[in-house]
């Protein structure tokens, strides 16, 4: 039974059967609840996240969506070797938050109880805001090398990127829980809380949220549903390419493009907007088809049989989506990459950088002061 979580009682009944089924599959070893409905913080638009500690050995992190008695429930897979050996950084908060509901030899259990210990030490702290810096330099590096291929959109949207990552590492330290549809809002108040608020205003300026109303915010969810058919047309009518595709690949887009996933993206934002939370309902909704795009083009070119440079992906994708110009143009439109020139790219890669070096120099010494202080 699942009684040491507050929960509605349909979700503790749907929850309840299941967790009854995924006990029965072999590869399950554990299940635990994360995300807002552990934290106690959801809202009726929110998903219900749970967390599948799975046997089988696979090299990444996948997630599927599924419908239970109406709810958007994602099903986090995780590989049992994971928790065996050092814990990747990116599950530090899903154990942390976790209510464990089901545990065949209280593997998960342990591991959290450990991770409870630990997540806010100031060691544990730094291989997180670690590994966002090093995210940071990936994307810095791209934005760079876009450049210098003369691919400006794209130099634009990986400075946006690495930004945001940088963000992550104050996130990190302020001690404030990342969720997908509250970035926005954390990240300013942990940078305020951090006495770098200059930070934040600058990705708002650079991302061209701070431009986005209450009628562009609705623009932007009806040209996502339009991309998303798009993308979701093309995927069907390739469906063993999907499936010989490259395993990241094919396990994000088949998350993406389920008819679950865009219900719930399309409840999530719509209650944002009427919120008037307009620039995190545009961050949300960016985040997610940026992502997408990523994995898209990657699909495109095995159908197409063409080899693409990531760092320009604009540009590439320009070339994938030649015989349907109208999906490129919207795509750009969407991720507001229409006026992106050379000068205006430089600046953005400079106050990038200078971001990224003062928090590279100075996170340790953040580290110490705010985690001594709390």
């Amino acid at each position: 039974m699942i009684s040491v979580i507050t929960l509605p009682e349909k979700l503790r009944k749907t929850l309840e059967k299941t967790v009854k089924e995924l006990a029965a599959k072999r590869n399950v070893y554990g299940v635990g609840l994360f995300g807002s409905w552990s934290r106690g913080d959801a809202q009726t638009s929110s998903d219900v996240d749970l967390f599948i500690l799975d046997k089988d050995d696979f090299a990444y992190e996948y997630v599927e969506r599924v419908l239970q008695d109406g709810f958007l429930i994602d099903l986090d897979h995780v590989p049992r070797r994971w928790i065996q050996g050092p814990i990747p950084p990116e599950i530090d908060q899903k154990l942390y938050e976790m209510q464990i509901l089901y545990d065949r030899d209280w593997a998960l259990t342990n591991t959290r109880l450990l991770m409870a210990k630990s997540y806010r030490s100031p060691e544990r702290v730094d291989i997180r805001t670690d590994a966002h810096v090093v995210e940071s330099d990936i994307y810095l590096s791209r934005a760079t090398s876009a450049f210098s291929r003369h691919d400006f959109r794209s130099s634009h949207l990986f400075s946006t990127v690495a930004l945001e990552n940088t963000l992550k590492v104050l996130v990190e330290i302020a001690s404030q829980p990342f969720s997908n549809s509250r970035f926005v809002e954390t990240a300013e108040s942990s940078a305020a809380k951090l006495g770098m608020s200059s930070f934040f205003d600058g990705y708002i300026e650079m991302t061209g949220f701070s431009k986005v109303d209450n009628t562009h915010a609705k623009d932007r969810l009806r040209l996502f549903k339009t991309i998303w058919d798009d993308i979701s047309s093309v995927a069907k009518q390739n469906l063993q390419t999907l499936e010989s595709t490259h395993f990241k690949v094919k396990t994000r887009l088949n998350y993406y493009l389920n008819t679950a996933f865009l219900q719930g993206v399309v409840k999530r934002a719509t209650a944002m907007i009427e919120a008037e939370k307009t620039i995190e309902a545009s961050h949300y909704l960016s985040n997610i088809l940026l992502d997408m795009v990523e994995n898209y083009a990657w699909l495109k070119s095995s159908i197409d049989k063409i080899r693409i440079d990531y760092t320009t992906l604009i540009r590439s994708l320009e070339g994938l989506e030649e015989k349907n110009s109208t999906d490129y143009r919207n795509i750009t439109t969407f991720l507001g990459l229409g006026t992106t020139d050379k000068v205006a790219s430089a600046k953005e890669i400079d106050k990038t950088r200078e971001a990224m070096l003062r928090v590279r120099r100075d996170r340790k010494l953040l580290i110490k002061n705010h985690l001594l202080k709390t």
